[in-house]
């Protein structure tokens, strides 16, 4: 569900002003707080800018819109320009905005919650959204509210806010990174030290089952680590690439369990996708736990085998399987997801908590699937 709210040209430097106004008053209509509204405010003062820089003048539109089951807010701003020479090239690094506020395209991509650019001899677009925590069923009355907001525009000139706005939210940024990488560079440090000693401890235990049990409890932390590496080192805030933490855990699952007797190669593979520091510590667990699980009952009785970890992701919703060429399930069989064994309350909560359906299916193997209704962020 999709609603405009309004459309504006960008023709000249007061374009933007008024750009801004808008903007603002949207964001406090869905309960932005101080950083959320400046973020949105500077990132369409920006793509306003390109526009009117680089194509002479463009068009903006803001929107209203469902996302999951929260509001957001949608601005779409075009321009009938030349186009954006090497896109890939400008998004990998290189940013083409020199003038203005110099956040560029990248610095658009990482303050915003969802980004997507359209370049070509033609013209560009760029479609940007925040999302707010309102709920979606609060649409028609936002709807109503931010109309009378901007009703109120008139009159009111913002420009001499424009400089002060773009001071403050550069100087947030540039903290909160900070803070961000300090907090991440700690945590790691800190999990490392346990992680050194849960290894400790399990070499100089004499209990098989003590052993076992601490090497999936170092399994977990290290998955938790690495996530907390990836976020310190991110070009995009908290926002961790899916499949090379997947990669890393896989790793470390083959160091852990394959040894004198048996040697399983996990592969990952599946559709790029990045998502917040939290949500990747959520599914390397659940990753974590079910290797852990193929490795502990799926080849017994054999030296080799396989896991399989896929990612596969729709428009709207997204699907994790892991899967390995062992003995399966036997006819009778209780089910695996039932399970009240820690691992498996591990599993369920987390698919609970991103509304996520868990399938199995136990014929040629174990394949656990988890089946996620909205958009993983």
């Amino acid at each position: 569900m999709t609603e405009t709210l309004i459309t504006l040209r960008i023709e000249k430097d007061t374009d933007i002003a008024r750009l801004r106004q808008a903007a603002a008053a949207v964001a406090d209509v869905l309960g932005f707080g101080t950083f959320t509204r400046t973020r949105v405010v500077t990132a369409l003062i920006e793509l306003a800018r390109n526009a009117l820089e680089y194509a002479g003048h463009g068009r903006a539109r803001l929107a209203l819109k469902a996302d999951g089951n929260r509001l957001a807010l949608r601005a779409v701003v075009l321009d009938q320009g030349p186009g954006i020479a090497q896109l890939d090239e400008v998004l990998g690094g290189n940013d083409i905005a020199t003038n203005g506020l110099g956040l560029g395209l990248r610095g658009v991509r990482r303050i915003a919650d969802s980004f997507d650019v359209q370049s070509s001899a033609e013209g560009t677009k760029v479609d940007v959204s925040f999302r707010s925590d309102l709920p979606a069923a609060a649409f028609s009355e936002a709807a109503g509210r931010v109309t009378v907001a901007l009703s109120g525009m008139e009159g009111t000139d913002p420009s001499a806010l424009l400089a002060e706005q773009n001071r403050e939210l550069l100087e947030a940024i540039e903290a909160r990174d900070l803070l961000m990488q300090e907090i991440h560079h700690r945590t790691g440090n800190n999990l490392t030290l346990i992680s050194a000693l849960i290894r400790m401890s399990g070499s100089s235990t004499q209990s098989p089952e003590a052993k076992q049990l601490l090497s999936e409890l170092d399994t977990r932390v290290r998955a938790v680590i690495k996530a907390h590496e990836l976020m310190q080192h991110s070009n995009s805030g908290d926002m961790v690439p899916l499949l090379p933490f997947l990669r890393d855990i896989a790793r470390n699952a083959e160091s852990a369990f394959n040894g004198a007797g048996l040697s399983v190669g996990v592969e990952v593979g599946g559709d790029e996708l990045c998502v917040s520091g939290k949500t990747a510590v959520d599914l390397g667990l659940v990753v974590g736990e079910l290797v852990t699980n193929a490795y502990k009952h799926a080849f017994t009785g054999r030296s080799q085998g396989k896991i399989q970890i896929e990612l596969k992701c729709g428009d709207e919703n997204s699907c994790l399987t892991i899967a390995d060429d062992g003995k399966g399930l036997s006819d009778g069989a209780e089910r695996p997801e039932r399970s009240n064994s820690l691992g498996w309350r591990l599993i369920r909560t987390i698919a609970q908590q991103y509304g996520g359906a868990i399938e199995t299916n136990g014929e040629n193997g174990l394949s656990v699937s988890i089946c996620f209704s909205e958009r993983l962020v």
